[in-house]
């Protein structure tokens, strides 16, 4: 379930087709992952050609987060809890609202999990982490703006 409040979309059936913008935020976020098991694979290689396990442990875990995060623009809106309360009116909009900011929460994921892979010998990659949190607060917050002004 994602629990972004308190009042649930149970007893509510709707079919959302998604939009090019879905699919376009969804492969923004696959892309941090991309980069980060290429950097993987490149210093496997770089090592000899065995796959270090810690290495290849975070590479899982952001793909991990990547298809948790991901898959939640398919989950029907009865697994959803928004913040406000749903009526017939609204629940479109904040089933819409919940689902791209799961995918701009999922773009940051994966930037910070890319952030976090490339600290030890990037030194430009803390500011990828600090940006990714930046836009996973700033995400939030408009979230809950832009759910309260369509409630």
């Amino acid at each position: 379930m994602i629990s972004l409040g308190i009042n649930s979309g149970k007893g509510y059936d709707l079919r959302y087709r998604r939009t090019k913008l879905d699919y376009i935020l969804l492969a923004l976020a696959f892309l941090p992952v991309l980069v980060e098991w290429a950097f993987i694979l490149y210093r496997g290689r770089a090592a000899g050609g065995g796959l270090p396990t810690g290495d290849v442990t975070e590479g899982a875990v952001a793909l991990l987060v990547f298809l948790a995060l991901g898959s939640s623009m398919f989950v029907p809106v009865r697994y959803f809890n928004f913040p406000f309360r749903i009526t017939e009116a609204n629940l479109a909009r904040q089933y819409v609202l919940a689902i791209r900011l799961c995918q701009v929460l999922n773009l940051a994921a994966g930037c910070m999990c890319l952030g976090g892979y490339l600290g030890e010998s990037v030194p430009w990659a803390v500011y990828l982490y600090i940006g990714a949190f930046v836009l996973m607060v700033l995400g939030v917050i408009a979230y809950m703006i832009l759910a309260f002004r369509l409630r």
